[in-house]
C-alpha cells in the first residue's frame, strides 16, 4: 500500500512539474490557438521600469501587469489546458467558450451573433441615415457613371436571413420591425440606386440549390455558394460590357475536406474534439477565354471566399483591380503591404470598369466601410479648385449634390442662433457680407463632414 502510495505521489509530482519543464523546454510543439487574439509582447523591463508603478503603457498596464500577463501566457501546456477547459465547458455544461457564438435550434447549426443583431435590428442605424447614406451613393453613382464606371453595391447572403427558423426564441423575441438591409432596398427603389441583391435570390431558392451554401460550423457561405453567385455577377457585367466575359465552370466536386472558412466558428471554440459537419462539396473550376473588365471589390471577410488565392475567382474572372479588405487593407499584397491611405483614392476609383461595395449581414451597420467620405474628400480636393466652365458631367453633377449640402447647412446655421451670431461676428471681424461668411462657415462645415475618419477593423 505503502508502495501504491508513493508511485501516485511521484505521478502527481511529475504531473505537477510538466508545465514548468514544458516552459523551459517546450519540448512539445501544442497547436496554436485559434480566433482573433493578439499574443503579448515581452515588455522591456529594468530596475527604473520595474519599480515604477506609474502607467505608461500604451495599454493601460504598468511594466509588473504586463511582465505578469506575458509570463502567464508562457505558461507550459497554457493552450492545451485552454482546450480541455472549453471542451469541458462544452461537453457537460453545454457552455460554448466564446461569447459571440449561438447555437441553432437544431443543435447543429452556429451562427456569429453578430447576424443574428443585424437580423433581428439591434444594429439598425435608422431611417434618416440610410436615406442619407443612399442619396451620398446615388449621386457617386451618377458622378462615376459619368466616367464609365459603375459602381454597385452588392448585397451578399447572410446566415440569418438564410436560416430564420433556426434563430433561438431568446433572440426572435427581441426582434425589431425592421433592420438595416430592409431600409436600403426600400432606400435603394425609392432613389433609383443600381444594386444586386444576393441575400433575396439565395432565400428565395433556399432548398433548391444542388449543394450546402453554408457549413453548420461556419457563418461565411461555401466556395460553392460564392461561385453562383460569381456567375450570376458575371452575367450582370455582360449586359454592361457588351462583350462576352470570361466564365467559371464547374468541373468537378470533392467532399473530403473543408476550406479555411468552412469551419471557422467551431475552430474559434479551440475544442480538443472534432464536430460533426455536413457535407461540403469544394468545386474544382475551369475558366473560359474572354473579355475581363478591371473590377474592384471593396468587403469584409465574406470575400475572401471570392478572392482568396486557393480560390481566385476574382482573379480569374476579372482584370486585377484587387480587393480592398475593409476599405482600409489593399490586396493583392504590396512590399510592404498598402493601405487604402498611401492610395490617390479618386484615381483608383475611377480607372476601374466596376466597383463592387459588398454589403453583408454581420457589418452593414458599419456599410460601405467609409467608401462615401474617401471618395467625396478625394474628389472635392480637384473640383473646388475647378472654374465652373472647368466641369464636366461628373463635376455638373457633383456641382448640385455639393450646393444643395451647402445651403442645408446654411439653414441650420440661420436656427441656430449660437452658430449663427457666431458667423455674424466672423463676418465683422473679416470684413466680409454676411453671406460670404455663412458660405464659408457652411463650405467648411462640408467638407468637414466628408473628411475621412480612417475606419479601422
Amino acid at each position: 500500500m505503502k508502495t501504491f502510495k508513493r508511485i501516485w505521489f511521484l505521478v502527481l509530482l511529475a504531473l505537477l512539474f510538466l508545465p514548468m519543464t514544458q516552459t523551459c523546454f517546450h519540448w512539445v510543439d501544442e497547436k496554436p490557438l485559434d480566433g482573433a487574439f493578439v499574443e503579448a509582447k515581452k515588455p522591456v523591463v529594468s530596475l527604473k521600469t520595474l519599480f515604477n508603478e506609474d502607467n505608461n503603457s500604451a495599454n493601460g498596464e504598468t511594466v509588473q501587469d504586463s511582465l505578469t500577463t506575458w509570463c502567464n501566457e508562457q505558461t507550459g501546456f497554457r493552450k492545451s489546458m485552454i482546450r480541455l477547459n472549453n471542451q469541458l465547458l462544452y461537453t457537460a455544461f453545454g457552455k460554448i467558450p466564446v461569447t459571440h457564438l449561438v447555437k441553432g435550434k437544431d443543435n447543429s447549426n452556429f451562427f456569429d451573433k453578430s447576424y443574428i443583431n443585424s437580423y433581428i435590428g439591434e444594429t439598425y442605424i435608422g431611417e434618416e441615415k440610410i436615406k442619407y447614406i443612399t442619396r451620398q451613393l446615388k449621386v457617386i453613382q451618377d458622378m462615376l457613371e459619368a466616367k464609365g464606371v459603375t459602381l454597385l453595391p452588392v448585397f451578399v447572403v447572410g446566415k440569418a436571413s438564410y436560416f430564420p427558423e433556426l434563430i433561438p426564441d431568446d433572440f426572435m423575441s427581441k426582434r425589431q420591425e425592421t433592420n438595416n438591409y430592409e431600409e436600403y432596398l426600400k432606400a435603394f427603389e425609392e432613389q433609383g440606386v443600381e444594386m444586386i441583391d444576393f441575400n433575396r435570390w439565395f432565400c428565395e431558392n433556399k432548398g433548391n440549390e444542388a449543394h450546402p451554401i453554408y457549413c453548420n460550423l461556419s457563418s461565411h457561405w461555401t466556395v460553392y455558394g460564392a461561385s453562383l453567385a460569381m456567375d450570376s455577377l458575371v452575367r450582370y457585367m455582360e449586359t454592361k460590357t457588351h462583350q462576352t466575359q470570361a466564365h467559371v465552370t464547374i468541373t468537378a466536386f470533392d467532399s473530403t475536406y473543408l476550406m479555411e472558412q468552412d469551419d471557422e466558428l467551431y475552430r474559434m471554440m479551440n475544442l480538443i474534439f472534432p464536430m460533426d459537419h455536413n457535407t461540403i462539396y469544394q468545386p474544382k473550376f475551369s475558366f473560359t477565354q474572354g473579355y475581363k473588365p478591371r473590377v474592384l471589390s471593396i468587403s469584409d471577410s465574406y470575400w475572401w471566399a471570392i478572392y482568396a488565392w486557393d480560390v481566385a475567382l476574382h482573379q480569374n474572372l476579372f482584370s486585377e483591380g484587387g480587393f480592398w479588405f475593409y476599405n482600409k487593407t489593399v490586396y493583392p499584397k504590396q512590399d510592404p503591404i498598402q493601405t487604402v491611405e498611401a492610395l490617390n483614392y479618386k484615381q483608383e476609383i475611377e480607372k476601374q470598369e466596376f466597383v463592387l461595395l459588398v454589403c453583408t449581414e454581420a457589418t452593414n451597420q458599419l456599410w460601405p466601410y467609409g467608401f462615401i467620405e474617401r471618395y467625396l474628400s478625394a474628389y472635392d480636393n480637384v473640383f473646388r479648385y475647378k472654374q465652373p466652365e472647368q466641369y464636366d458631367a461628373s463635376d455638373n453633377i457633383y456641382a448640385a449634390y455639393r450646393n444643395d449640402r451647402i445651403a442645408s447647412i446654411i439653414q441650420h446655421i440661420k436656427e441656430t442662433p449660437e452658430w449663427f451670431e457666431s458667423v455674424k461676428q466672423q463676418a465683422e471681424e473679416k470684413g466680409m457680407t454676411l453671406e460670404e461668411s455663412l458660405w464659408g462657415s457652411a463650405e467648411y462645415t462640408y467638407r468637414m463632414n466628408i473628411e475621412p475618419t480612417g475606419y479601422v477593423r
